[in-house]
């Protein structure tokens, strides 16, 4: 699978790489991965200091308090989605980059142009918001109640979540809620913040095998 890579607010495309290392290399070098750099500077986030080279820059995708700086992003990356080659087959995002994903997944059909994803994975994920009130220069978080009995993202999904996430409390169960119940894998961790590494071995295998479950399921073995 060739995947569409999207980092956490206030981090980097090289910092991501970074942090899904060790489940890339789990999950073998059959697939491909294309990270995308956020084109709006950020404030550093403090956790990633560890991981951090002195030339580095930080950035977002979006400015978190405008709908209209979201939708734009939305649009450009709807043009690099269009544009790739090879096309992107799923779509892998941490944080404030799942909470785009997830957003671009539930936009209503008419509004969505044909995404090419057969597979969404959301690491620490934050909420998904709605695409509508985003023309209204709004972030509005989208609730369960708002399914109306059926899933808003209709593709198979991997969520791998802090049990006690302190950034994001209850953000991963909520955004699964969303989601087809059938394809829908998750993997709960005693970290926080954060994607399971090579230092959190039983977390780690708990992420890849949720992983590798969801990819066979796409390719119906």
């Amino acid at each position: 699978m060739h995947f569409l890579c999207l980092h956490g607010v206030g981090t980097n495309s090289k910092i991501l790489e970074l942090q899904t290392l060790a489940i890339r290399h789990a999950l073998g070098p059959e697939h491909t991965y294309d990270f995308v750099e956020g084109g709006v500077d950020y404030p550093m986030e403090p956790t990633i200091a560890p991981l951090v080279s002195a030339d580095d820059t930080f950035h977002a995708y979006f400015d978190p308090t405008s709908g209209l700086s979201m939708l734009e992003t939305m649009n450009d990356l709807d043009d690099l989605i269009a544009e790739a080659d090879p096309p992107y087959d799923a779509v892998l995002g941490f944080s404030h980059g799942s909470s785009l994903a997830a957003t671009m997944l539930t936009r209503p059909g008419h509004d969505k142009p044909e995404l090419p994803f057969k597979l969404a994975i959301f690491f620490s994920p934050g909420m998904a918001v709605d695409p509508i009130a985003l023309t209204q220069d709004e972030i509005r978080v989208l609730q369960v109640e708002e399914k109306d009995g059926k899933p808003l993202i209709r593709i198979p999904t991997v969520h791998v979540y802090g049990e006690h996430d302190p950034n994001a409390p209850g953000q991963g169960k909520m955004l699964q809620a969303l989601c087809q119940a059938n394809g829908s894998y998750s993997s709960v961790h005693r970290l926080g913040h954060q994607i399971p590494g090579s230092a959190d071995k039983r977390d780690l295998d708990a992420a890849v095998a949720a992983i590798k479950r969801a990819i066979a399921d796409v390719n119906g073995h």
